[in-house]
């Protein structure tokens, strides 16, 4: 795998990810001599899956919060007031 530093990728961007993209090549970068990071292919479909996927687990977990909030709310909420009255205290 060959190594690039970071200027060189800078400077030759375009070109380099085309290889990446094209040609599958893959790349350690480095910075002052020292390798930092790498520049790999992936596979495209099973990326937006994967972001798919954690966009669900995502979405899920928030409305589990939601509801387990709202139930804590619901506990707590002064019944005898209407709810304007209550925001209204909340904003004085």
């Amino acid at each position: 795998m060959p190594l690039i530093g970071v200027r060189e990728l800078r400077e030759r961007a375009t070109e380099v990810l085309r290889q990446v993209r094209e040609e599958k090549a893959e790349y350690i970068i480095t910075y002052q001599g020292h390798p930092i990071a790498l520049l790999l292919p992936v596979n495209a479909e099973a990326i937006e899956a994967a972001m798919v996927e954690a966009g669900k687990e995502s979405v899920s977990g928030g409305w589990e919060n939601y509801l387990h909030l709202a139930a804590k709310v619901r506990r707590v909420w002064p019944t005898e007031k209407k709810t304007q009255d209550v925001l209204d205290e909340i904003r004085r």
